[in-house]
C-alpha cells in the first residue's frame, strides 16, 4: 500500500501543479471528487477523513484518489446514536501524525462523541481504540512534536503520548490563557513557526426567530450580518509555562475551521493576506443552510471581509481547508 501512495503521489508533481491553489488568489479548477460525495469530510495535512450515510470512514487523498479504508464508526465506544448524528456531528476532528505517502508508521487521531472523547486507528487495526483518559471534553486537537496536544472547553491544554506504548496517559497539561469567553465560544489550537498557538473566537449565533433568512422562501442569503466578533491569540511560553497573548503573527496567516488548522507563510502566496486569520463557519449545523460565516479576520484593525463572493449551500459539511504538501 505504501509504495502505491508513494507512486501516485509522484505522478501528482509539485505544489504548483495541484488542481486548486492559493497560489494564483483564487479558485484554479474545480475538482470532482465523487469519493466524498454526500459524505462528511475532514482534512489533515491534505488528506480527507469521510464519513458516509451508512457510517463508512475512509481516508481519501483529493488529487491522487488513493482510499485507505478505515474502521466503521460502530468500533467505537460510545457508539450509540442516531446516524444523521453520527454523519454530521460525532467525528469532531482528525489528525494525522504523519503523512501516509512519507511513512508507514503513522497513526490517525479523532476527536468524538458528545463530551470530547479521543480515539486511534493504526494501519493494519481493525478497529478503533479508544483512549482511556481521567479528563474530558476536548474541542480540538493537533500533533505537535510527535505528542498529541488536546485542549478542552475551558481552555486546559494536555499532552499525550499516542506514538508510544498503550495506556495512553497525560504527558502534561498547560495552563489555562486569560480568556474573555463568551455565549457561543470556539477554541481551536495549531503550530506556527514552531510554536504552539491558541485561538479564541468568540461569536454569536444568529437569532432569526421565525423570519429565518435561510429558509427556502427566502433567497437574500448574502444580505445577512453574521456576528462574529473577535479573535484572540495566545502563545505558549515554554519558559514560564504561561499563555501569552499575542497581537500580530507576523507574515504568517491562520486557517481555521472545524475540520482543520492550518498555519502558513503568507509570502509565499500571491494575495493571501497576512497577520490574518482565515475562518470557516463552526456553527453550521445549528440552523439551517449553515456554512455561509466565512471570512477573513485581520488581526491588525479587528476588520472583516470575505473569502469568495460565491455562496455555500452544503449541508452535510462546511467549507474546509487542504493543503496538499507541506508549508
Amino acid at each position: 500500500m505504501f509504495s502505491s501512495i508513494e507512486q501516485k503521489m509522484k505522478k501528482m508533481g509539485t505544489w504548483a501543479e495541484v488542481p486548486v491553489t492559493l497560489r494564483k488568489g483564487g479558485v484554479n479548477r474545480t475538482v470532482n471528487l465523487s469519493e466524498a460525495r454526500g459524505k462528511r469530510c475532514l482534512e489533515t495535512l491534505g488528506w480527507l477523513v469521510t464519513l458516509a450515510e451508512d457510517c463508512e470512514m475512509n481516508l481519501v487523498h483529493p488529487f491522487t484518489r488513493v482510499q485507505i479504508n478505515l474502521p466503521h464508526v460502530t468500533t467505537f465506544n460510545d457508539y450509540h446514536l442516531k446516524s444523521l448524528y453520527i454523519r454530521t456531528s460525532f467525528i469532531r476532528k482528525a489528525v494525522l501524525s504523519s503523512r501516509p505517502e512519507e511513512s508507514k508508521d503513522y497513526v490517525l487521531v479523532v476527536l468524538h462523541g458528545d463530551i470530547g472523547h479521543f480515539g486511534f486507528w493504526r494501519p493494519g487495526d481493525k478497529s478503533w481504540t479508544d483512549v482511556e483518559v481521567p479528563i474530558l471534553g476536548f474541542c480540538d486537537i493537533i500533533f505537535h512534536e510527535d505528542l498529541l496536544y488536546a485542549v478542552k472547553g475551558h481552555g486546559m491544554v494536555s499532552a499525550f503520548d499516542v506514538l508510544g506504548p498503550y495506556p495512553i496517559r497525560p504527558w502534561f497539561g498547560l495552563g489555562i490563557p486569560d480568556i474573555c469567553f463568551g455565549l457561543q465560544k470556539q477554541l481551536f489550537i495549531v503550530e506556527s513557526a514552531g510554536v504552539v498557538l491558541m485561538v479564541h473566537q468568540d461569536a454569536s449565533l444568529p437569532d432569526f426567530g421565525d423570519d429565518d433568512p435561510f429558509g427556502p422562501d427566502n433567497k437574500e442569503r448574502s444580505s445577512v450580518d453574521y456576528p462574529t466578533c473577535r479573535f484572540q491569540v495566545f502563545e505558549f511560553a515554554s519558559c514560564t509555562k504561561e499563555w501569552v497573548e499575542i497581537m500580530s503573527l507576523g507574515n504568517n496567516a491562520l486557517f481555521l475551521g472545524e475540520n482543520a488548522s492550518i498555519s502558513v507563510d503568507a509570502s509565499r502566496f500571491s494575495g493571501m493576506k497576512a497577520n490574518s486569520i482565515y475562518y470557516t463557519d463552526n456553527f453550521w449545523h445549528f440552523y439551517q443552510r449553515g456554512g455561509v460565516n466565512t471570512g477573513i479576520y485581520s488581526l491588525e484593525d479587528g476588520s472583516k471581509s470575505p473569502c469568495y463572493k460565491e455562496e455555500s449551500f452544503n449541508l452535510t459539511c462546511p467549507p474546509l481547508w487542504v493543503s496538499p504538501s507541506s508549508f
